[in-house]
């Protein structure tokens, strides 16, 4: 039996040949010089980003160095307004030492650091309050979208291997006007508040311990005073006016009620090395 190709099936055969052919040029031919024009375009504009940051940081170098200038001394005004790091020990000195000033017994003294800065915000009424509180709705939502982004793209598969499988990872354009102080020997120094929590419980006369309260307040450290209360403190005191503890004859000491001063106060410090 004998079989002949007619017309319509050559011309058939021979559409079939050209486009497996235009295809496959296509694919391997033509295809990956689009990608790579395509990848170099992004490389291209992502120089081109860097390339205006550094144009900008140039332009804006002199008052770049002048804001540089003014924030250190501001730091430097703002840092002498609160105490140097300080252990238990010397807060202990520093407040025994203001109350023994203003003729006044310490029944007692609690105090703690935590280890942590402190979290307190502005006054309620104060504009820094809302600044502070536009800073953190910021701050959330900057991260609530980078964490909706990251799972945009693992949806789609543009995380991962995938993504790699794809084509090479292209490097990450950083806006570098971020760090536009540029000291690198200041990276890493601690500007933040730390606020040591006293409880102190002192006696003496209503005059002395009004004063010490006035001190505290009016002092040009920064100290916050949370809360404080009056109230009547009785003490052993022998007839030459000293104050005593423990079990002693009726003869050696009277029993004489005193003005207390319960007062709670956090002391704010930062470091200034």
């Amino acid at each position: 039996m004998k079989n002949s190709l007619t017309n319509k099936d050559k011309r058939l055969l021979l559409f079939m040949f050209l486009f497996v052919v235009i295809v496959g040029i296509g694919y391997w031919g033509i295809y990956p010089q689009i990608k790579a024009f395509v990848k170099l375009e992004n490389k291209i504009d992502q120089e081109e980003v860097k390339r205006n940051i550094n144009e900008q940081k140039v332009s804006n170098l002199i008052f770049v160095e002048s804001q540089c200038d003014e924030y250190e001394e501001s730091m430097a005004v703002n840092k002498e307004k609160f105490f140097d790091r300080m252990s238990e020990a010397d807060v202990d000195l520093l407040l025994t030492g203001k109350a023994i000033k203003n003729h006044l017994e310490s029944f007692s003294l609690n105090i703690d650091i935590p280890d942590t800065p402190s979290s307190r915000r502005a006054y309620i009424y104060s504009d820094l309050l809302n600044q502070q509180i536009q800073w953190e709705n910021e701050a959330q939502m900057a991260a609530a979208a980078l964490k909706d982004s990251d799972e945009e793209d693992d949806l789609l598969g543009l995380t991962g291997s995938n993504k790699k499988d794809d084509e090479e990872e292209e490097p990450e354009v950083l806006d570098e006007t971020v760090d536009i102080f540029g000291a690198t020997d200041t990276v890493g120094v601690n500007n933040d508040i730390y606020a040591a929590k006293v409880t102190m419980v002192l006696g003496g006369d209503r005059k002395n311990l009004e004063a010490f309260l006035e001190e505290i307040m009016n002092s040009d450290k920064e100290i916050l005073i949370t809360s404080f209360a009056w109230s009547k403190y009785r003490v052993q005191k022998t007839k030459e006016g000293t104050v005593l503890s423990g079990e002693l004859l009726a003869s050696d000491y009277e029993v004489v009620e005193m003005d207390a001063l319960t007062i709670t106060m956090e002391l704010y410090m930062c470091d200034k090395d």
